[in-house]
């Protein structure tokens, strides 16, 4: 395995569990006077505005954890693009 895949792969594993890990912690602290979590709930709209969805003791961490997983995942696709930039120029 080359360093670029190690890279993508890390940074692609990490951030996909550092965004989980922030959604599952919404639902965890989910507020009790708006409806529970369901198909109608939009994931985009819980991931961006969490304060609508949480009680306010864990919003610092889940606020974290989806800018630090939004961040990896585009670190992995910087690689991505940098792969795709080397194997264009050896052409």
């Amino acid at each position: 395995m080359s360093t670029t895949q190690a890279a993508f792969l890390s940074l692609l594993s990490l951030g996909v569990a550092a965004l989980l890990t922030g959604v599952m912690l919404t639902r965890f602290h989910w507020r009790s006077d708006i409806p529970p979590y369901g198909r109608r709930t939009r994931l985009l709209n819980v991931m961006l505005h969490p304060e609508a969805y949480a009680t306010n003791a864990p919003l610092g961490a889940i606020r974290g954890l989806n800018i630090a997983g939004a961040l990896l995942l585009g670190g992995a696709a910087v690689v991505v693009a940098y792969e795709l930039l080397q194997t264009m120029l050896r052409l």
